[in-house]
């Protein structure tokens, strides 16, 4: 496989940093990483899907003055909390 220059230069400064072992390493390496990032885009994506599903079915809070944010923070602490026990226990 042929590399633009720029990214053999890179490769190569990682390997002599002693950063990899071999440029075949960085390359599987970098590999691996790129598919780590596409599931967590996937995952993302998801959420955002799920989110705006639930926006457009009206579940939503809205906040509008410092006690709605004080009295969202408590339930969702407490929600958590039951949570924590619950996978605790």
């Amino acid at each position: 496989m042929q590399l633009p220059e720029q990214i053999q230069q890179v490769i190569d400064r990682q390997v002599a940093a002693g950063l990899v072992a071999s440029r075949s390493e960085f390359l599987v390496e970098a590999a691996r990483r790129f598919v780590e990032d596409i599931a967590l885009e996937d995952e993302i994506a998801a959420e955002a899907n799920a989110g705006i599903a639930d926006a457009e079915a009206g579940r939503f809070v809205i906040i509008a003055t410092p006690e709605d944010a004080a009295k969202l923070h408590e339930r969702t602490m407490m929600r958590l909390q039951s949570r924590m026990k619950a996978d605790q226990g």
